[in-house]
């Protein structure tokens, strides 16, 4: 996926300000005078990546009142909030959602290109967040429900004894059911097992 920067912010000379800076270090550019516009374009399905630069004072909706909503909305994009009016209060609320970083105007050039470059890093290791969860998600959608209730006893380290005892099995028919997850899994251990299955709790 390429990464894209974002900019969101009713001034337009600052749009035009950020999206010439970013043109120099050979960066895509995106601009909005408000989050709804950007809203209206970039669909959370679409799960974008790169950086959105995020004004925190708009008419209309405001970007920290958009964060505080929809802050789980692209969670492969980090936010960098930008504001000419800040406070402790709108940095706490603001990081408190998941910003990625909070500048103040008139914004420092060196020290935001800098903070893009990071995002981009951070965004690229969602991503790799994002597909391993794909991954793992589609592997344990290959175990029937039988399957599932046989792994989740031997998660709480129960033995195969134990587990046909709650699930009114027989043994054999656990050790069954464990080559058979291990199989769709693609892994050799129980401890790989629980790997992949941390894996479904990314986002």
């Amino acid at each position: 996926m390429e990464n894209i920067i974002y900019v969101v912010d009713d001034d337009a000379s600052i749009r035009e300000s950020l999206s010439f800076l970013f043109s120099t270090m050979q960066w895509s550019t995106q601009c909005f005078d408000a989050i709804d516009a950007f809203s209206a374009v970039c669909k959370p399905e679409s799960m974008l990546t790169g950086c959105l630069l995020l004004d925190m004072r708009m008419p209309g909706q405001s970007g920290l009142a958009w964060i505080e909503k929809h802050s789980a909305s692209h969670p492969l994009l980090p936010v960098v909030m930008m504001t000419g009016h800040g406070s402790i209060d709108a940095c706490r609320r603001a990081f408190h959602h998941g910003v990625f970083e909070f500048f103040t105007k008139p914004l420092d050039a060196d020290l935001l290109i800098e903070t893009v470059h990071l995002a981009f890093a951070e965004s690229e290791k969602r991503q790799r967040g994002w597909r391993e969860h794909t991954r793992a998600k589609a592997l344990f959608a290959l175990l029937t429900a039988r399957e599932t209730d046989v792994l989740h006893e031997l998660m709480t380290g129960a033995s195969n004894k134990e587990v046909a005892v709650r699930l009114a099995l027989s043994t054999r028919t656990v050790e069954a059911h464990r080559a058979a997850i291990f199989s769709k899994l693609g892994v050799s251990s129980l401890v790989q097992a629980i790997r992949e299955h941390d894996k479904l709790d990314y986002v």
